[in-house]
């Protein structure tokens, strides 16, 4: 899958009075690419960031500051997308568990409901990227902070691309409901 010139020419109307999207932007494109979030979930989160804002401020505004609205409407996309197959979604929690259980050092709650389930598994994916995150060498972490430094000021986003590099690094399945 590779996003259209067409979202480009989207953004660029949203953001009005700008020409090109800067390098930064085209990275966090590409990352967003790299997640497998389809392109129209992307323009759905896009549209809903900047019509929310101020249309003077529109063009000053990084598309990758859009990122929490865009995950927004794939998470609800991802549950709609499961709820139409009706995931078992506790058999569906313990088999996520079980790829990561070595890396697991601590309790794992049991939750109530498929939305627990979704949190919990959320909170376990945080503390296992934040222990992964300790064991890399100096050298290693400074290399992937060079790599996104450009994101260094937005640490949501920052905090995601440092998330999906030891992920890669570590084979580590994303731990969610909806994503296999």
């Amino acid at each position: 899958m590779s996003y259209s010139r067409a979202l480009e020419e989207f953004i660029l109307r949203f953001k009005g009075g700008v020409f090109f999207l800067s390098p930064r932007e085209k990275l966090f494109l590409n990352f967003l690419e790299e997640l497998g979030i389809p392109e129209s979930i992307v323009k759905e989160g896009i549209e809903k960031c900047y019509t929310a804002l101020n249309p003077r401020r529109r063009s000053k505004h990084p598309v990758f500051l859009c990122y929490r609205s865009i995950m927004d409407v794939y998470e609800n996309f991802l549950r709609i997308e499961a709820q139409k197959v009706r995931i078992d979604w506790e058999h569906r929690f313990e088999e996520k568990v079980k790829k990561v259980k070595e890396l697991v050092n601590f309790e794992i709650k049991k939750p109530e409901s498929e939305e627990d389930a979704q949190k919990v598994l959320k909170e376990i994916e945080s503390r296992i990227m934040k222990e992964l995150w300790k064991q890399l060498s100096k050298e290693e972490r400074d290399s992937i902070g060079r790599k996104y430094r450009e994101f260094r000021d937005n640490k949501e986003v920052f905090a995601e691309l440092v998330k999906r590099e030891l992920q890669k690094k570590f084979k580590i399945p994303p731990l969610s409901l909806y994503v296999d």
